[in-house]
């Protein structure tokens, strides 16, 4: 059974496409061969997208033992020795230090309301 598919094309956007018809000497056929070589690639296209994808994960897969060893030999040859508290500096001036605090006492006793 045979089915008549029918389609437009603008003249100057689809100026490449109607040339190319053009010059086909079984339209139909020249047709049916575009459309069968554009499923074909898109079909080859997911399959490398596919197999890209699995490659990729199965060497991700990897990664965070790679990034463990590579960390744990690079830190083997140091010996870090436990810090020392930094001394703690109180250089707030005195003066800031009791407005704050009035500030504080008035919030809290609701003077500022």
């Amino acid at each position: 059974m045979r089915q008549v598919i029918s389609f437009w094309a603008d003249t100057e956007k689809d100026a490449d496409l109607l040339a190319w018809l053009d010059g086909q000497i079984n339209k139909s056929a020249a047709i049916r061969a575009a459309l069968r070589a554009a499923m074909q690639l898109e079909s080859d296209q997911t399959a490398v997208t596919e197999a890209v994808a699995a490659a990729l994960a199965s060497e991700l897969a990897y990664l965070p033992d790679l990034v463990t060893r590579t960390v744990k030999d690079a830190l083997a040859a140091y010996r870090l020795s436990p810090a020392q508290p930094a001394e703690v500096v109180d250089d707030e001036p005195a003066a800031a230090a009791a407005n704050l605090d009035s500030l504080l006492d008035r919030l809290t006793n609701g003077a500022l309301d």
